[in-house]
């Protein structure tokens, strides 16, 4: 066998990953060292800046009050309070849901909101003023 011959063909089979022929066996290709593993699969160094961590949206809590009356035709409820963007002197409509569920509801509250319903924002639903906790769902029954 010609020695340049054979020494190309070696060569050849480093380059594509086979160990080097011993007794004119062929081989299975090199395996990878872990630390060699780790070097390629490290990331490159940076330009000295940390990498920006993006942290996800805290979830945000709903706080709703759910008031069930039939307050009839061409009526409203309202609320009134503090906490939330509430107010004591003019009060947020409530959304109907259908004839005898109205929803109030907020993810912006970061404390307890204290409130009253009104009927078409003139009169005051009977009784003493609600406590809601943040994140908290409150199922009302008013009357007036």
């Amino acid at each position: 066998m010609n020695t340049n011959k054979h020494t190309a063909q070696t060569s050849r089979q480093a380059e594509a990953g086979f160990s080097a022929p011993q007794s004119g066996k062929r081989t299975s290709p090199a395996r990878k060292t872990p630390e060699i593993a780790a070097k390629k699969a490290a990331p490159k160094a940076s330009s000295g800046k940390a990498p920006q961590v993006q942290e996800a949206p805290a979830p945000k809590t709903v706080t709703t009050v759910e008031a069930r009356i039939n307050v009839g035709i061409g009526n409203a409820l309202f609320i009134r309070g503090q906490g939330d963007g509430l107010s004591w002197d003019k009060g947020l409509p409530l959304n109907c849901m259908d004839d005898s569920i109205w929803v109030w509801s907020t993810t912006h509250a970061r404390d307890k909101v204290v409130f009253k319903l009104l009927l078409n924002d003139q009169v005051w639903a009977n009784g003493e003023d609600v406590v809601l906790e943040a994140g908290r769902k409150l199922e009302i029954v008013p009357s007036f």
